[in-house]
């Protein structure tokens, strides 16, 4: 980077949100910088700027950065403009971001994570739990929580449907993190149930009871939970919910590792709401 010029890389892929700014003239300002990640505001749309090897989703925007970048000591900082003049995209006078050849990411077919309890096989099961006992990072999650996960289990099954509301109320916001640990709990155990036969006849009020108290959490946090509300979920989330359905231990093992480096302990968090949600649902339960 030649000093007082902006630094210049190309955008990979991104996931549908940006694709309908395409070629269009659109102002906003950052959210947020991490060292790999940019959250910012585009008019309406909440996006992020991201580093390879974190994966896809819907407001992602994959850049080829090197792996020397970040974008921190780039000088990025919340609050600065950021502007889309056709496919380029400016962070203040500091990055821009050529957006001509972008592909657009489409995650998996809800078709393809739709499944049954009956129809799980026991080894996939076996293994995602395995991963979380050899690789799961600690910090983020508390055993004394144990009894709002009886009341979120009886009440995703139908069998106190009164106690769910109080215990999405108990986890939003709960833990360490940007992203809370409870917050990313229900992010893995709403790409579970979005597709499980077992929780059809509960679903719409779990949806209701995120959805209403949506205010107990952080405004990022907030954002993905709305993004999985309506059926947008990370690649990672849905790749171990579709080894589990439908791949070999051994594909089960990779997703989850993958997932599982995500943050300090969202992923594992993340992983261990995949795995309630699966388990709650098998006759019997491994929980």
């Amino acid at each position: 980077m030649v000093k007082g010029r902006p630094f210049t890389c190309r955008a990979i892929s991104s996931g549908k949100y940006f694709s309908r700014w395409r070629g269009k003239v659109a102002r906003g300002y950052v959210h947020s910088v991490f060292h790999r990640v940019v959250n910012f505001y585009l008019e309406r749309d909440f996006l992020s700027l991201v580093a390879p090897g974190l994966g896809s989703a819907a407001a992602f925007i994959i850049l080829d950065l090197p792996e020397n970048i970040d974008f921190i000591n780039l000088g990025l900082a919340p609050e600065m403009p950021v502007t889309l003049a056709g496919a380029w995209l400016w962070v203040n006078d500091l990055l821009v971001v050529d957006c001509h050849h972008i592909c657009i990411w489409q995650g998996r077919k809800k078709d393809e994570l739709t499944w049954r309890g009956e129809g799980l096989t026991w080894a996939n099961l076996a293994a995602l739990g395995q991963v979380l006992s050899r690789w799961g990072r600690e910090g983020g999650w508390e055993e004394r929580v144990a009894a709002t996960m009886q009341q979120l289990r009886s009440g995703l099954l139908g069998r106190e449907r009164n106690n769910l509301e109080d215990a999405v109320r108990n986890l939003l916001g709960y833990g360490p993190g940007l992203t809370p640990s409870g917050d990313d709990f229900l992010l893995g155990l709403l790409a579970v149930t979005d597709g499980g036969a077992d929780y059809r006849v509960c679903l719409e009020s779990f949806h209701r009871a995120i959805a209403a108290n949506l205010e107990l959490t952080n405004e990022i946090s907030a954002f993905f939970l709305r993004q999985a509300l309506s059926g947008d979920y990370h690649e990672y989330l849905q790749e171990v919910v579709y080894a589990v359905i439908n791949g070999l231990p051994t594909a089960v093992i990779t997703a989850a590792r993958k997932l599982l480096a995500l943050g300090a302990t969202s992923g594992t968090d993340m992983a261990r709401g995949i795995y309630q949600g699966f388990s709650w649902a098998v006759a019997g339960g491994v929980s």
